[in-house]
């Protein structure tokens, strides 16, 4: 009785530590190399809650063993193809080696021999990062689309949810999901084409906006949230697209005229000023300071002959003072981020959750660096007004949009670093000092997953949970006949509009 008692003990702690026959292979050689992997995962600095790190083995071999060490019980992996590494004792292992290493040893068997390759590491940081993402997939093309859909990924693991996909929206266009802070449960997005206006969610209610009036160029465009969850910042913008007819680019996209207005939820008013709506100027991508009394944006001098000289487009990143009790903005704008005597137009701003860095894209020309090969990633510090290039995250192909984890220490951005079309997502640790860790490929259950994906991911936004409003619910609310108007509040500044000007373009 005793004997049997003792093996039940010993098959459950085998389930429970997941052990398994993995007899050591004698080793013929030693190759003092490192094993050639997809995605590039060696040296990669992890979140302690990220999903593991799955990859494949692209050197010969009819049979790999990998074991993976540091403290606690290893893992150990026989695998003919993709490497899948169980995801229960992936997270015990980070959790026991969280600011300290693991080990990678790969072992290849070739015509009965075995060979040892070099190992590599991981470092697992203290730091987490958001428990969820929200991207929008979408065929990499230019204005015209079939499916699209904004997703939600848990990080911890790969649970892949939609928020919303047109097939439930009348297949139209949904853009420029953006959330308060990362709150899952405030968001807001654009319906373009069909079903047309700007969907605002709050405490699981769904409303859908008219937002065209008479003192603004277009619909709402790129939102940014106030801290207080009370006003968003948008910009009004018209867009056009010019295609090369023989040259290694394939697109320009531009502005001929943008704006920012803000929007008060409560009282369904926008507001601006001369200094954001300056029919002499282009304003974009506006953003808040994380407490609220700044208002970031980009701005450059408009130009009437394009697409002609779009390559004399380049934009600042300035600031603008604002009063959230009044809605009111002050009466001077300070210049940031120039890089104009560079040669270099400076868009796509996010800043990090403390104020203490913005990230940003720089590129020879224009607003949609993500289009522009040269674009590289750079961060500010708005501590000692240094600007770096963020030289460990570029590459010689786009980098553009970027999102910030809650603790200010994880960035996300979009790359089309793999084959110049479709941009994926690689995640980057910051610490308080401005070092930058190698970014490594958002991980995927099959890694070989985003070189088959036909979808390119776009708007990266970290949130610190699942958005639960159902896609359903955002669907029915995006195809109501009805809709509430927004309107041009009596007290602001009122901007002069061409009413004879529209913007038909959509930019993907």
């Amino acid at each position: 009785m005793r004997l049997n008692i003792f093996y039940i003990l010993l098959i459950a702690l085998c389930g429970l530590y997941g052990c398994k026959n993995h007899q050591q292979p004698i080793i013929k050689e030693n190759l003092n190399i490192l094993p050639t992997i997809y995605p590039e995962y060696q040296g990669a600095l992890l979140p302690v809650n990220i999903a593991p790190l799955n990859f494949k083995i692209q050197d010969e071999g009819d049979e790999w063993m990998i074991q993976i060490q540091g403290k606690g019980n290893p893992i150990t992996i026989t695998a003919h193809d993709a490497v899948e590494i169980p995801i229960k004792r992936w997270r015990q292992l980070l959790h026991q080696n969280q600011g300290g290493s693991l080990s990678i040893t790969v072992s290849s068997r070739k015509k009965g021999e075995w060979y040892q390759y070099s190992p590599f590491t991981w470092d697992v940081s203290t730091d987490s990062i958001d428990s969820h993402l929200a991207y929008r997939l979408i065929e990499p093309t230019y204005a015209n689309w079939n499916s699209m859909a904004i997703c939600q990924r848990e990080l911890s693991s790969f649970k892949e949810t939609e928020i919303i996909s047109n097939k439930k929206s009348g297949q139209n266009c949904i853009n420029c999901h953006t959330f308060n802070q990362g709150n899952p449960n405030e968001m807001v997005m654009h319906m373009r084409k069909i079903n047309a206006g700007t969907i605002l969610i709050q405490g699981g209610a769904c409303q859908k906006l008219n937002t065209k009036t008479p003192h603004t160029i277009s619909n709402f465009v790129y939102p940014d949230w106030h801290p207080s969850g009370k006003q968003i910042a948008f910009s009004t913008n018209l867009t056009q697209m010019s295609f090369y007819d023989a040259h290694p680019k394939i697109i320009e996209v531009y502005d001929t005229q943008s704006d920012i207005v803000l929007y008060d939820i409560s009282k369904n008013e926008v507001y601006t000023s001369p200094l954001l709506a300056n029919a002499n100027k282009l304003e974009n991508f506006p953003f808040f300071s994380p407490d609220g009394k700044q208002l970031y944006f980009c701005t450059c001098d408009r130009i009437d002959s394009l697409p002609q000289q779009f390559s004399n487009i380049k934009y600042r990143i300035c600031s603008i003072g604002f009063d959230p009790q009044n809605n009111q903005f002050s009466k001077q704008v300070d210049t940031l981020i120039d890089l104009t005597n560079a040669g270099k137009s400076v868009t796509l701003p996010s800043i990090s959750p403390d104020g203490q860095f913005i990230a940003c894209s720089a590129a020879p020309h224009g607003c949609f660096s993500s289009w522009i090969p040269e674009s590289d990633l750079y961060l500010y510090n708005t501590k000692t007004k240094k600007l770096i290039a963020a030289t460990e995250w570029n590459s010689p192909e786009a980098e553009s949009c970027t999102t910030w984890s809650s603790n200010s220490r994880w960035v996300i951005f979009s790359s089309r670093r793999e084959d110049g079309i479709y941009n994926r997502l690689y995640i980057a640790h910051i610490d308080s000092v401005g070092n930058l860790s190698k970014p490594f490929l958002l991980p995927q259950r099959d890694p070989t997953y985003n070189q088959r994906n036909l979808k390119a991911y776009n708007l990266p936004r970290l949130i610190k949970g699942k958005v639960t409003i159902s896609p359903i619910t955002i669907g029915r609310c995006a195809e109501a006949k009805g809709k509430k108007s927004v309107r041009f509040s009596k007290h602001s500044y009122k901007p002069l509009i061409n009413e004879a000007t529209e913007n038909h373009s959509e930019i993907n």
